[in-house]
């Protein structure tokens, strides 16, 4: 993550590639199969509160609205390199691009080196980042898409949590209603990413603007889980269990002679990736944390929190002065934090002002 940090945040070093970063925190999170990646948040000095930002899109005060766009536009890709128009699907769903056999995977093969001043250093990028793209964003379902969906419920686009849905915009505008920024689709499939960061790490991403309290707010609670790594509900332990006899009786159904000493071992650890995988945990990542590379990334300190305390504060600036204040401790349940999640309110806390601290506002990247 340091060549990261220097390289294309270059935090205290000028303007880096989203411009000049004040701060960032990046979580490591592991996959089911053990891979692992990082959910980063990255600070930008000179964004405006939300607030103020809506304020600045309705009145297009100095052109802000169109020079805003045409930023991102320049950082967030859902397109090929090249493409200009939406790509349309009359045929139902359009295929990821399969390799043939003989081919190598472009996730494989080395960047090629480019010279800045090299004739076709343009047309050599915009083909790597074509083939990167292709392999690691076109999005196609699987049952991630539908972790949250009812098994009763049908398994449609619109109900991918990706958000992959195959609707296109051709250009990008700003909702009245509710002041988001939409940002131009051209490609059905083609997932949000940025073509420098895809050139340089080859690996699938997602890139987002936060531009809204209730997206920031929304975002933290989504990364909470992977900063706080909660237990395992009881009915997930049983079935990681479950799961874990199965494999360990199947494979040793046959090899009736086998030394139980090797049957235990093989169990325990069938019993440990189950539970370790369940919490988006893997070998990979402990083992990265007990050599001293950490679980996470930063260049600040951050307090500790006492979520008791601030539970209770919520729920009595929630509630009114005149409810009834909960116990000392007391916690939020799943839907109490729902609602105070869809609430694009602003909770007056008192913080004493810092010119060096970082803007309220903030990329996220998902890489």
């Amino acid at each position: 993550m340091l060549p990261f940090h220097d390289i294309i945040l270059r935090i205290e070093n000028g303007a880096g590639l989203f411009g000049k970063c004040t701060g960032w925190y990046g979580m490591v999170e592991a996959q089911g199969r053990g891979t692992l990646h990082c959910h980063m948040i990255i600070w930008v000095k000179g964004n405006p509160a939300p607030n103020q930002l809506r304020d600045l899109l309705n009145r297009d005060q100095d052109h802000f609205k169109r020079r805003m766009l045409e930023w991102l536009e320049r950082l967030i890709h859902t397109e090929l390199p090249g493409q200009t128009s939406i790509v349309k699907e009359p045929n139902g769903t359009l295929p990821m691009p399969k390799h043939d056999k003989d081919e190598i995977n472009p996730r494989s093969v080395p960047s090629p080196d480019l010279q800045p001043f090299q004739e076709n250093w343009c047309n050599l990028f915009q083909e790597r980042v074509t083939d990167l793209v292709k392999c690691n964003n076109w999005h196609k379902h699987c049952a991630t898409c539908w972790i949250h969906l009812r098994p009763s419920k049908p398994k449609t686009d619109e109900k991918c949590c990706m958000r992959i849905d195959g609707t296109t915009r051709a250009v990008s505008e700003i909702d009245i209603e509710t002041g988001s920024i939409l940002l131009r689709w051209l490609h059905p499939r083609i997932n949000k990413y940025n073509d420098v960061i895809m050139f340089l790490l080859g690996c699938n991403m997602d890139i987002q603007y936060l531009g809204s309290g209730k997206a920031s707010k929304a975002t933290l609670y989504y990364i909470m889980d992977y900063i706080t790594k909660p237990s395992l509900k009881v009915h997930t332990g049983l079935s990681a269990l479950i799961y874990a006899l199965e494999k360990n009786c199947n494979k040793y159904a046959q090899a009736v002679n086998t030394p139980e000493e090797l049957v235990s071992k093989s169990l325990l650890t069938k019993i440990v990736n189950s539970m370790l995988s369940r919490m988006e945990m893997s070998l990979q990542q402990i083992m990265s944390f007990y050599v001293g590379r950490g679980d996470y990334y930063t260049q600040h300190q951050f307090a500790r929190l006492n979520w008791g305390a601030v539970s209770a504060e919520l729920h009595q600036f929630k509630d009114g002065a005149n409810s009834q204040q909960p116990a000392p401790g007391a916690s939020l349940d799943n839907s109490d934090m729902d609602k105070l999640l869809a609430e694009d309110s602003e909770v007056p806390i008192p913080v004493e002002e810092d010119p060096e601290a970082p803007s309220p506002q903030f990329l996220l990247l998902v890489v």
